[in-house]
């Protein structure tokens, strides 16, 4: 194994042990200090989001790989399809400092490790 896959490998690792034992109570107060410090204006539809990504994390991140950023975006484009999909995420979380896309801020404001592949520079798309 390369130093790329290890280091792959110990992220993903990261990412379920980051959600694994995170209530709500804690993502919200988590969330909330970190907006604060952002001076982001969290909303109740901000905080849905988050909170279908971490249960989603929860659920599917213990037995597969977790990093690749294409899939979770895929998964809240399908839970959101009736407020307009991507659309509707990339505006809501556009406003966020210093991020692109829907998962970086997410990842931020939860506090939890990057994803790999967040990003696809060829296409200057920011998932």
């Amino acid at each position: 194994m390369n130093n790329a896959s290890k280091m792959a490998a110990i992220n993903e690792e990261l990412i379920y042990d980051a959600v694994k034992d995170l209530t709500k109570d804690k993502l919200e107060q988590t969330v909330r200090k970190n907006a604060a410090a952002k001076n982001f204006e969290l909303t109740d539809e901000h905080l849905s989001v988050i909170n279908l990504l971490i249960e989603h994390y929860q659920q599917s991140c213990e037995t597969r790989a977790c990093l690749a950023a294409h899939d979770h975006i895929r998964f809240l484009e399908d839970a959101y399809a009736s407020k307009g999909g991507g659309k509707y995420l990339y505006k809501l979380f556009d406003a966020m400092p210093d991020t692109r896309g829907v998962l970086m801020p997410i990842h931020e404001l939860a506090g939890l490790p990057a994803l790999r592949l967040e990003t696809d520079e060829s296409f200057g798309t920011a998932f």
